[in-house]
């Protein structure tokens, strides 16, 4: 799935915003709050384009609200700021229950004979390679279930490629200014 041109807009909609509410603040400052600011910024504009729908944006504007919370109230007004910001996350996200019971009945199964140890390390790979996913989305490590944990991943990976795109076509517009 790529990202649409209506997503890229709004992305830089909201980045602007976040880069004009830092801008008094970081005209002096070093090279390493200035990224800061931008990084913070880009975090807040891709969550506030899931809404909070997604545990990952929830994550990203939770993380971000306690390092900026002047930030991220100003660029998710209109989408009921207050509430994301002060909703915690639960300790554990947990998808339909019929998925759950589906994937802990194929666990329960046995192999037979020398396609045990090939499960077995089959299982042991998954494991790690989910796990892996949990560190890298944000508000990954909450959850239980590996089908949200795909899903939720997928829609990070879309989010993350809107980010890119619109950061590109700034570096491309610029290049193309300095020819000039």
């Amino acid at each position: 799935m790529q990202p649409t041109s209506s997503m890229n807009e709004e992305f830089l909609k909201k980045w602007q915003m976040g880069l004009q509410i830092f801008r008094p603040s970081i005209d002096n400052t070093s090279v390493h709050e200035r990224k800061k600011a931008i990084k913070l910024s880009a975090d807040v504009a891709m969550a506030s384009l899931r809404k909070g729908t997604t545990c990952w944006s929830r994550a990203l504007i939770e993380k971000t609200a306690t390092e900026d919370n002047f930030l991220v109230r100003q660029m998710l007004s209109g989408i009921k700021a207050e509430a994301l910001i002060n909703k915690k996350l639960p300790k554990k996200i947990v998808c339909h229950r019929k998925i759950v019971r589906r994937s802990k009945k194929i666990l329960r199964r046995k192999s037979k004979s020398a396609s045990e140890e090939a499960a077995a390390k089959a299982k042991r790979l998954v494991k790690r390679r989910t796990q892996g996913l949990r560190n890298v989305v944000p508000g990954g490590e909450l959850m239980s279930n590996d089908v949200l944990l795909l899903q939720e991943t997928l829609d990070y990976i879309v989010s993350l490629q809107t980010q890119v795109n619109v950061m590109r076509s700034i570096v491309d517009a610029a290049e193309a200014e300095i020819e000039r």
